[in-house]
């Protein structure tokens, strides 16, 4: 693909364009030695159709099985070019598929698979099997591949909550699979779930070699998708203000993460310190994770991670009393644990910090600049230096967005209203039309009559439909 924009093909054109041998679509994006003419498409070829996706919430019928009339019906309503078929909600799924690719193919329709990964699956408690491979996962690679062959609308599948299995999809794992699928049919696409937070340089190197592009979910703003973008792309990644404790990382109380600046402090009668804000967390637990500023050591001002909204805050403080009488002081952003963890991940980030009547030496859009102390296991970018881009590859991703209330309410908070999901999935949508991803795919849309959310979503694909990239 060029270098200077990442336009998205669907499988049979790219395979067409790109592919020599047995390379699968996603695989040719993701080969080193982008420098090479021959790894490059013109953007002279023809663009093919944009791949807007709608995932799960399959309409069913009395009996159990999936209405893979009434699918058809609503998916092309809704506009869509794909749809992610989930095997995990009855034992029925795997055969109701083989009904459904032919009558998605006649609708235009591409079909991915989407399987779950073994925490959501038995003998995991309260989960159940899913038919009819379960958890022999190189023989679900496989057996996909022989129905792609039979049915060419068939063309990716993809693992859910794939980076907390990681120990379990060990790289050498899924090379296993994707090599077996590929022997079969080595146009058959495989892709992992992501979350925006776990898209790393360890995970680019490990599993670059070995995948074909990822689906990624929950974007929370535009610069987190740029952001994604730039580390599947090889690209330059600045710093980010951020203070983070890991995924399935354990963590003891009074470990910490530190960001700590310099200020000068200039005569006046009132000193203020002001910030935005957001962590992303809205669930309940408490006590584990606090924010904190602090000025010259002592704590200012201090948040617990759980609850309140989503979004960015303003925080504004009054450190009158810490700075009078002083000429320079030292300030602090610290995410504390108050009690351990065993796997509680978060993502503190902090941006446009103002000090009224202080002279900051270096400000949050500097994080390079700031020095990062830590106890434990916790993370930081601050006093990092940016990292130049070689664009040595290119990973395709697609850019999940939460369309049904329950799921947009963990990931975003109150209101979860269908106005709050459509200008979420506008987000994405506006991202993939700069270039900044392969395409997006709603989750668990409600596709009955009476859903609200389902007319704002197809009037949004509509509008973007013939406005890619």
């Amino acid at each position: 693909m060029p270098i200077a924009k990442c336009l998205f093909w669907s499988l049979p054109v790219l395979l067409t364009i790109m592919g020599q041998g047995d390379n699968p679509i996603f695989a040719a994006s993701c080969r080193e030695n982008w420098d090479s003419p021959r790894e490059r498409l013109s953007p002279r070829e023809p663009a093919a159709r944009p791949h807007l996706a709608d995932y799960d919430a399959e309409l069913r019928r009395k009996d159990g099985r999936v209405d893979a009339d009434a699918m058809v019906r609503r998916l092309k309503e809704l506009g869509v070019t794909t749809y992610y078929w989930l095997i995990c909600h009855a034992a029925t799924d795997w055969d109701d598929l083989k009904v459904f690719l032919p009558k998605a193919a006649k609708a235009g329709i591409e079909v991915w698979v989407y399987l779950v990964p073994p925490s959501e699956s038995a003998p995991s408690p309260g989960m159940p099997h899913c038919e009819p491979f379960r958890l022999d996962y190189v023989r679900w690679g496989e057996e996909i591949a022989r129905l792609s062959l039979a049915h060419p609308n068939l063309t990716a599948w993809v693992i859910d909550d794939f980076y907390a299995n990681r120990r379990f999809f060990t790289p050498a794992y899924v090379g296993e699979m994707r090599t077996k699928s590929r022997a079969i049919n080595p146009r058959l696409a495989f892709l992992p779930l992501m979350y925006f937070p776990e898209i790393s340089e360890k995970f680019v190197k490990d599993y670059r070699p070995v995948i074909d592009g990822a689906v990624v979910a929950y974007l929370q703003d535009r610069e987190e998708i740029d952001r994604t973008w730039a580390m599947l792309n090889d690209a330059s990644i600045p710093p980010v203000s951020e203070l983070s404790c890991p995924a399935v990382t354990p963590t003891r109380a009074g470990d910490y993460v530190m960001a700590s600046q310099s200020a000068k402090v200039l005569p006046a009668e009132r000193y203020q310190l002001s910030f935005l804000e957001r962590d992303g967390y809205t669930g309940p637990t408490t006590g584990y994770h606090y924010k904190q500023l602090l000025v010259d050591g002592g704590v200012v001002w201090e948040e617990d991670a759980a609850g309140g909204p989503s979004g960015w805050q303003r925080v504004s403080v009054d450190v009158t009393r810490q700075v009078r009488g002083k000429t320079n002081i030292s300030l602090a952003f610290r995410l504390l644990e108050k009690k351990g963890v065993g796997n509680f991940p978060l993502q503190w980030r902090i941006k446009q910090l103002r000090g009224q009547n202080l002279q900051l030496a270096a400000d949050l859009s500097e994080p390079q600049n700031w020095k990062a102390s830590h106890r434990g296991p916790l993370e930081t970018e601050f006093g990092a230096s940016p990292k130049p881009g070689r664009r040595r590859f290119h990973i395709p991703f697609i850019s999940m967005t939460a369309a049904q209330p329950v799921e947009f309410r963990l990931r975003h908070g109150d209101p979860a209203s269908p106005e709050r999901i459509a200008q979420q999935l506008r987000i994405s949508l506006e991202a993939w039309r700069a270039a900044k991803c392969e395409g997006v795919v709603t989750y668990c849309l409600d596709k009955r009559p009476q859903s609200p959310e389902f007319p704002l979503v197809r009037k949004l694909f509509a509008e973007f439909a013939g406005s890619g990239p």
